[in-house]
């Protein structure tokens, strides 16, 4: 009996997880959440931990939280130095560290809600749920850091052509420069070849 209510429970909170990880912490981070009110919050997870400790999931409801926040963090770790057409985004800002927490509180929480689901009320689970849910609404909307170029070949070919003409451009650019610098030199010399 506990190993099969123990699956819908692991199938619940692996697929939040995927979810999560296939979120943008760009999109997520959309949204400054508001600071949860912290007696609402305490009584709600002490709820979510009576029931789990009374239906055998003490130890997943423990685990889960952590699980989301890996997620998160492995997340943000992985965003913060992104190649982009120009080098690496060393000085990209993920956000206020205060924003950053609350996102990491609403994953967690989100968490506990999965393990939790068929336990408490829906609305003690909406209201666990709810500033991931804000959070997630946002999917889609950040702008890319990196503009991907697609359509068609003649497009790209295009791309490539433009490229191309800035390269040259950049060499001839240097070439003038070069030849300049050896007349003024040329003339610098010349002038102090007559002042003598």
């Amino acid at each position: 009996m506990a190993a099969s209510a123990a699956a819908p429970t692991t199938d619940r909170l692996n697929a939040y997880l995927d979810e999560l990880s296939r979120l943008s912490v760009d999109d997520l981070s959309m949204v400054a959440l508001a600071e949860p009110d912290p007696d609402e919050r305490a009584a709600l997870l002490q709820k979510a931990v009576d029931a789990a400790d009374r239906a055998g999931r003490r130890e997943a409801l423990a685990a889960a939280p952590g699980r989301a926040r890996e997620r998160l963090f492995r997340a943000y770790a992985f965003r913060a130095y992104e190649p982009t057409w120009f080098g690496l985004n060393w000085g990209r800002s993920l956000g206020r560290a205060d924003d950053r927490a609350r996102l990491i509180t609403a994953v967690e929480d989100a968490a506990v809600a999965a393990v939790v689901a068929d336990l408490l009320s829906e609305d003690e689970i909406a209201a666990l749920r709810e500033p991931y849910e804000i959070a997630r609404s946002m999917k889609g909307a950040a702008p890319a850091a990196n503009p991907i170029i697609r359509g068609p070949l003649p497009q790209r070919g295009l791309v490539a052509a433009i490229l191309g003409l800035g390269i040259i451009g950049a060499v001839a650019t240097t070439g003038a420069l070069l030849v300049g610098g050896a007349m003024a030199v040329v003339a610098w010399l010349t002038r102090s070849r007559r002042t003598r």
